[in-house]
């Protein structure tokens, strides 16, 4: 993943967590919102997404918008990737594309 691609996945995970706090907050709608959300974030982010799912144990579907789930996975998944740091390019193996522009 380049690190624009990243950092654009890492605006999409704040946005279901602004969604989260703001209409996610409606009873039988948050719950409903949680399960597409995680969905949504297992594509961006592979397994790490499922962790989502501990949103559902709040049925209120109150107090969970309050804890950015999905931003804190992008933010663990840049982290272990190392776009936080900048130092991507020297520890991520080489992309398809990479391998074939390379002499």
């Amino acid at each position: 993943m380049t690190r624009t691609g990243y950092f654009a996945r890492l605006a999409f995970s704040v946005l279901i967590d602004v969604f989260d706090l703001t209409l996610g907050r409606v009873p039988v709608f948050g719950s409903v919102t949680e399960g597409v959300g995680t969905v949504v974030l297992l594509a961006m982010w592979g397994p790490i997404g499922l962790v989502n799912l501990a949103e559902l144990v709040d049925f209120t579907d109150q107090a969970d918008s309050f804890i950015p789930t999905a931003t804190l996975v992008a933010l663990y998944v840049g982290w272990r990737q190392g776009h936080l740091t900048g130092k991507a390019n020297e520890t991520s193996p080489p992309t398809r594309i990479e391998q074939e522009r390379a002499p």
